[in-house]
């Protein structure tokens, strides 16, 4: 990093001084106007933690609308644990225009979430990159002692951490309720045809179905959530506060690709 000081006390040698003509005179009061040591911007790890601070305040509506919207209580019971433990399907509705009122609820929910998501998966990656690309362990700050970059870190790690359990959480809450739309379709499937009041043609299922899988892969919404799953690594990584660059250079690779849907 440059020294912002050369410009100041760099006189350019002795040659330099003498084929140059004498510089003007500044009086102490015009040169602090000139104000030659401050810097108009933040420093790059200060960006991330104001990123971080937008982020945790976006995220506590976010929270809470993952509460209100209680997505595990549609969470399906496996055919194998139904027929072993429960008989009947807790969710089946007895009638096509019940599944149907059922479905609707669902695909409600699940956007009513991913929205939201995305917006915070975009502050999300805006402060991984800017992470990877200016914080190593050789960062320092013209302003800030080694003990404060250090803090300063710890703290950005943490904040990134908390934003991938946050993320992690809104996308298992979609898998959930992705799982209970394509259950109750298999329940509606049983109406094809039917006859009578309980009566759904073989076309309009196959339509309910198709929109309900562009919704569920994130092509209504340009937004892959499903890469915010978290594996046994990143669990352990996280759990432990830990930042491992080569790994979260993959992640980011992954998260870009979560846009380009």
């Amino acid at each position: 990093m440059p020294n912002p000081y050369d410009d100041i006390f760099d006189d350019g040698g002795e040659d330099k001084k003498s084929s140059q003509p004498n510089p003007p005179e500044f009086s102490p009061e015009e040169f602090e106007e000139e104000d030659h040591f401050i810097s108009d911007g933040k420093e790059p790890l200060d960006e991330i933690l104001e990123s971080i601070r937008l982020f945790q305040q976006d995220a506590e509506s976010f929270s809470q609308l993952l509460s209100r919207t209680r997505s595990i209580d549609h969470k399906v019971v496996s055919n194998i644990v139904r027929f072993f433990i429960v008989r009947d399907d807790p969710h089946d509705k007895r009638s096509l225009n019940g599944e149907r009122q059922y479905h609707n609820l669902l695909r409600d929910k699940f956007s009513n979430i991913i929205v939201p998501m995305r917006a915070l998966a975009q502050l999300h990656l805006k402060t991984i990159q800017q992470f990877n690309r200016d914080i190593d362990k050789n960062y320092f700050s013209i302003e800030k002692t080694d003990r404060d970059v250090k803090s300063d870190k710890d703290r950005a790690i943490d904040g990134m951490n908390l934003q991938r359990k946050i993320l992690a959480d809104g996308a298992n809450d979609l898998e959930i309720l992705t799982n209970a739309l394509q259950d109750t379709e298999r329940r509606i499937k049983k109406y094809i045809n039917a006859g009578g009041m309980h009566n759904i043609s073989n076309a309009e299922y196959e339509i309910i179905v198709q929109k309900r899988s562009t919704l569920t892969r994130g092509q209504d919404h340009k937004f892959d959530f499903s890469i915010f799953d978290i594996n046994l690594l990143d669990k352990t990584a996280i759990s432990l506060g830990v930042y491992m660059k080569e790994t979260t250079s993959q992640y980011l690779g992954k998260l870009l690709k979560a846009f380009e849907i």
